[in-house]
């Protein structure tokens, strides 16, 4: 079998799936004079580069740490070209098929086709449902609504299951649900029910801890009815998150109905509604979105690397 790579690009990770276990690794590219870039976590020295992924495209190039400045493509080239490493290190893959964001404008695509010579570009909505129609299954014709939940904002396609799920329209960037933005009530939340805020010089520092905290309950309430945030006598529930996600969650449903009514789609005329991403795992998602459109949502514990996943088969296929 030819050597078949799949991966895929987000503002926070970036994924790689070949033969073995998937390889994830933090949008973090660290460029060095002595020897190739790596992604993720730092291994000491190089000059670190973060926040490249949302500026492929973009005219102005980012300036790094010591003045040198870099167009996004080409920093996102050189992040693609090291998880291949990581992921293929024996030998290189006959086959790549990257899956990006969904909501990218052509601008962008066409930056990083030029500076990305080989390697298939897909759409990470695309790659996404195609991995989820090799298991647990989608149906073989019919509208598939997939909303994708990630750390900036929420994508939200509707893809036509009889043609690859081909897109129908365009994709909607709902920025006003994201895990950053509920991460950020939350730690209102619960700064509010505290009896006094950080200050001074260490307060931007414990901030910052607390704010992960939160991060990390949100994560165990996804599960759990009730937590503590680690080290404080702070108890979250599950209720308390519900409420916290009401309002920006209201208005994702409303964006959703307001892309089917663009399209001429009739909520009952879905054959399917898809969820993918950190805001999937949360139970009043997925019981709020099946309650508005009467009908059950599908789902994938291996959100983080479903694109990748998709994108491999695709690439396996050659489609």
């Amino acid at each position: 079998m030819r050597g078949c790579l799949g991966l895929s690009v987000g503002t926070t990770n970036l994924v790689a799936v070949a033969d073995r276990e998937p390889v994830v690794r933090p949008a973090v590219l660290t460029l060095f004079g002595d020897r190739r870039p790596e992604v993720g976590a730092p291994s000491g020295g190089g000059l670190v580069i973060t926040d490249f992924v949302d500026r492929v495209g973009d005219p102005v190039p980012l300036v790094a740490a010591d003045g040198s400045a870099y167009r996004g493509e080409y920093l996102l080239a050189e992040a693609v070209e090291a998880m291949t490493r990581a992921a293929s290190p024996a030998a290189r893959p006959d086959t790549t098929v990257l899956a990006v964001p969904a909501h990218w404008q052509r601008q962008a695509l066409d930056a990083l086709r030029r500076t990305v010579p080989g390697v298939r570009l897909v759409s990470d909505a695309v790659a996404a449902l195609t991995a989820i129609q090799a298991h647990p299954g989608l149906p073989a014709r019919g509208v598939v609504a997939l909303c994708d939940f990630g750390a900036t904002g929420t994508n939200l396609t509707l893809a036509d299951a009889g043609a690859g799920f081909a897109p129908i329209g365009e994709t909607v960037r709902y920025d006003e649900f994201s895990g950053d933005l509920i991460d950020q009530e939350l730690l209102r939340h619960v700064l509010a029910n505290l009896d006094s805020e950080p200050s001074g010089t260490a307060a931007v520092a414990a901030l910052s801890q607390l704010r992960e905290q939160c991060r990390i309950a949100k994560e165990q309430l996804s599960y759990q009815s009730a937590t503590s945030l680690p080290g404080r006598s702070i108890r979250l529930t599950r209720a308390e998150l519900e409420s916290v996600v009401s309002g920006p969650l209201n208005g994702l449903l409303d964006a959703l109905l307001d892309l089917l009514r663009r399209n001429g789609i009739h909520p009952a005329q879905l054959a399917a509604l898809v969820t993918v991403g950190g805001g999937a795992r949360m139970p009043i998602v997925t019981q709020r979105l099946s309650e508005t459109f009467r009908m059950p949502v599908t789902t994938v514990p291996q959100a983080q690397v479903i694109a990748a996943v998709g994108a491999g088969l695709l690439a396996r296929r050659g489609e």
